[in-house]
């Protein structure tokens, strides 16, 4: 076991000459830079030692003739254009009670790197932001990457398609695009800006050789279904799951177009082919049922998707890139009572489930059935991931579980809640829901964690000599828990009670 250092640990960084690259300026404007890039020029603007460049389009709006089709290459555009401000949200329901704008025309993407960079090629992460495929954006606080870019990074979030915009099937649009790729139009848009990323980061001090794709919840959902897209095939180099590997397998395209042919004739039974499909309003589309309505997501399309994901791990079709994933402690505390009842439900077996489980100590049932779901739920589909890369010779993979809660929660929280590691990995603790920011908080748990993914995007590997974290393998199965008090190693984590969530039927 290793303790946790209050000091910041060295980083491995790409080794250059660390000149400003060479399509970055230093504006006439005080704070502000401008940048040519093969799409055209931007003016973003630079604080605290990070330049931003942000609402950047990487693709043509997909609105008119544009719904529900593959995103297009955007063309060069001609003068500045302010990269200042985000761009709007992608449709879906309001988050809270202070509205947010909200468009089609939402596929833009937002670019953090150091004003003063050890290297004119950085590597790059491109984060994919979570929220079920149904609500959530770049945009929101909890990602602005300023705080990870200053680990000599350059670091991209992007907006995508959400709910039926991004993720419908429909008889009239497979009738119009046979060949395909047809439903997955939010997971086109990911791999849309991994293609801008690619043609245009240079410019900015990014490696276009060097970027590792990520994302947590549905964000790491949709890297663990990417690596198995023949679609994204040299778009990334590394890839980072967190929390993203679910046990609900993908709905087959066929019951998809069903379901999306359903859903239109409630918006208009009149609009049965493709073009008056995309006459209608969005807000038609919309319409104004709950943000998380409906089963809009991934779908195996035949092409972008080929088969079902786990599937496709286990025979090894996955790309052959170095994986960072895990999961966290209490994955259930962020969905609410969807825990509830499994103790009925299971009733032969609870004797053996309280054998294996104590409810994080507390023996208390509720508890139990949350420890249980969020094994059933993530942990052991993200072992069984692990599992299947870690058995490919030269494929190193890195597992991780995080148990850490702030100083201020624990006498609420009993392990770490769905989405807990983002907030500490983009250096956004202050916006945890329920944390007292008055309350100090001894434990570096930012650093570390914002050193080890950084490692891993410039290297392949999150381990150092004076840190270990040994590459998951089938023979140890090694994880690094990152704890209360301490990053530790462990072997066989957790392995009877992870065996017993597996062998329980869902």
């Amino acid at each position: 076991m290793r303790t946790w250092r209050l000091s910041l640990r060295a980083l491995l960084l790409i080794a250059s000459a660390g000149a400003m690259p060479a399509g970055m300026a230093q504006s006439g404007a005080p704070g502000e830079v401008l940048v040519k890039a093969p799409a055209g020029q931007l003016r973003g603007a630079e604080k605290d030692g990070t330049r931003s460049f942000l609402g950047v389009p990487y693709v043509k709006a997909p609105v008119g003739d544009l719904r529900w089709r593959p995103p297009q290459d955007l063309p060069v555009w001609t003068g500045v254009r302010d990269a200042l401000a985000f761009g709007p949200e992608c449709m879906q329901g309001q988050r809270g009670a202070t509205p947010v704008a909200m468009s089609e025309d939402c596929l833009f993407l937002n670019i953090w790197v150091p004003a003063k960079p050890k290297s004119s090629h950085l590597p790059v992460l491109v984060w994919v932001h979570g929220g079920a495929f149904k609500v959530g954006a770049a945009s929101q606080p909890v990602y602005d990457g300023a705080s990870l870019a200053q680990q000599g990074l350059v670091v991209v979030t992007l907006n995508y398609r959400l709910g039926r915009f991004g993720f419908l099937a429909h008889p009239a649009l497979t009738g119009e695009n046979p060949e395909g790729p047809l439903g997955n139009y939010g997971l086109m848009d990911v791999l849309a800006a991994l293609r801008w990323v690619k043609a245009n980061i240079a410019a900015f001090g990014g490696n276009p050789k060097e970027v590792t794709l990520a994302g947590q919840s549905a964000g790491g959902a949709a890297v663990y279904d990417l690596m198995t897209s023949p679609l994204s095939r040299g778009l990334f180099s590394k890839a980072i799951i967190e929390s993203g590997v679910f046990s609900t397998p993908l709905m087959p395209f066929q019951n998809a177009e069903q379901a999306g042919a359903a859903a239109a004739l409630t918006w208009d039974a009149s609009a049965t082919d493709a073009a008056a499909l995309r006459r209608l309003s969005a807000a038609q589309v919309q319409g104004d049922g709950p943000a998380l309505a409906g089963n809009f997501g991934p779908m195996i399309d035949g092409k972008l998707l080929p088969e079902d994901i786990a599937t496709a791990f286990d025979a090894g079709k996955a790309a052959r890139v170095p994986l960072l994933i895990g999961s966290n402690s209490y994955e259930a505390g962020f969905f609410g009572d969807a825990a509830k009842g499994l103790s009925q439900r299971l009733a032969s077996v609870w004797r053996r489930i309280t054998v294996q489980y104590d409810g994080y100590g507390t023996h208390r049932t509720e508890l139990v059935e949350r420890e249980l779901l969020t094994d059933m739920m993530i942990t052991v589909p993200t072992r069984n991931a692990a599992r299947a890369t870690a058995g490919r010779k030269k494929v190193p993979t890195f597992l991780y579980y995080y148990s850490y809660v702030r100083p201020s929660q624990r006498a609420s929280a009993p392990g770490a809640s769905h989405m807990d590691e983002v907030y500490a990995l983009f250096g956004h603790m202050n916006l945890m829901p329920g944390d007292d920011p008055s309350l100090p908080d001894p434990l570096p748990i930012v650093p570390a964690l914002q050193e080890r993914w950084a490692r891993f995007v410039s290297t392949g590997s999150p381990a150092s000599k004076s840190e270990p974290w040994p590459a998951f393998s089938l023979e140890h199965e090694q994880l690094l828990e990152f704890g209360n008090d301490a990053e530790t190693v462990r072997a066989d984590f957790a392995s009877d009670r992870l065996n017993l969530a597996e062998a329980i039927p869902h």
